[in-house]
């Protein structure tokens, strides 16, 4: 090979690599760029600002979920006991009025977790994946157990009457329950009310990487209480370990808006409910001397 020409070759194949590189750095940096969210999306309520608060008795300090029952009426449920709690909110206090022991409290070691109302019938959630039917008649009350095939790993939080299908959402704070899903990834499941079963494929997934466009980071999201707007169906979901928080997902699974929560208001939420008119309960367990309470959320205007 002729000399000149291999010089030649040698001195623009190194123009040409050094073109490459200095090309390709400058992507990268317009890349960082592009993927920063937008300002963070707020939720439609004002967690702020409560329209009311009521505090709650000492028999339901560790209040873990909440229902609507009708006006100015709640169904409650608490960590260790299987007992409901018919709760009237007065002006400032949430008065227990009925309760309603579903199962003899030494029969088992419970962990209840949250509970949804569907016309006469309750379902409690046990964190361990069972659900508790409990059908309330004139002449006495009977519950029924299901079990799921979700366990103790899974850590089931957040139960949900679902009123476009009918069924019962069921939202885990841990283990999704998929083999190859991440770590971190979260999971809701659908129990089938008419089947009394728990439908194998999950109905969403919450996955880390999904806060990054409306919150501005990835977020460990640990589901602890989930309910359906009765109007526009948006999924509203708390995250109490770690990350005390509230996400709201559009029913067909996408995260529309997602909210920081105050622990000076709400140190430990665990339960979450809408009346008809979509107006937004969620309960707080008792933290630093300081009672339960149940507090009112009006959509911003």
């Amino acid at each position: 090979m002729n000399r000149n020409y291999f010089l030649k070759s040698l001195t623009v194949g190194i123009f040409i690599l050094f073109l490459y590189n200095s090309c390709s750095d400058e992507p990268k940096s317009r890349n960082e760029e592009t993927v920063k969210p937008v300002s963070l999306q707020s939720i439609d309520y004002d967690l702020g600002h409560p329209l009311k608060k009521w505090s709650l008795s000492d028999s339901l300090a560790q209040i873990s979920g909440i229902a609507w029952v009708k006006n100015d009426q709640l169904l409650a449920i608490e960590d260790l006991r299987p007992i409901l709690y018919e709760i009237k909110l007065g002006d400032t206090t949430g008065i227990i009025a009925n309760k309603i022991q579903f199962r003899q409290a030494g029969e088992d070691k419970f962990d209840f977790e949250d509970l949804a109302v569907v016309n006469d019938t309750a379902y409690a959630l046990w964190s361990h994946g069972a659900i508790f039917k409990i059908i309330k008649s004139k002449k006495e009350d009977s519950a029924q157990r299901t079990k799921t095939w979700l366990k103790k790993d899974n850590n089931t939080e957040g139960l949900a009457y679902d009123p476009v299908s009918g069924n019962l959402l069921i939202a885990c704070k841990e283990e999704s329950g998929l083999e190859n899903e991440k770590k971190s990834t979260r999971a809701i499941y659908e129990f089938d009310r008419k089947a009394d079963s728990l439908k194998p494929d999950p109905f969403m997934l919450i996955n880390k990487k999904d806060f990054e466009a409306v919150v501005g980071e990835k977020v460990d999201f640990y589901p602890a209480a989930i309910a359906v707007h009765p109007i526009t169906h948006d999924i509203y979901i708390i995250s109490t370990k770690d990350t005390k928080a509230i996400a709201q997902f559009s029913y067909d699974k996408k995260l529309k808006a997602f909210d920081y929560i105050d622990k000076e208001i709400l140190p430990q939420p665990e339960g979450i409910c809408f009346d008809p008119e979509g107006n937004l309960y969620i309960s707080t367990e008792s933290r630093h001397n300081k009672p339960a309470y149940i507090y009112k959320f009006a959509v911003k205007k």
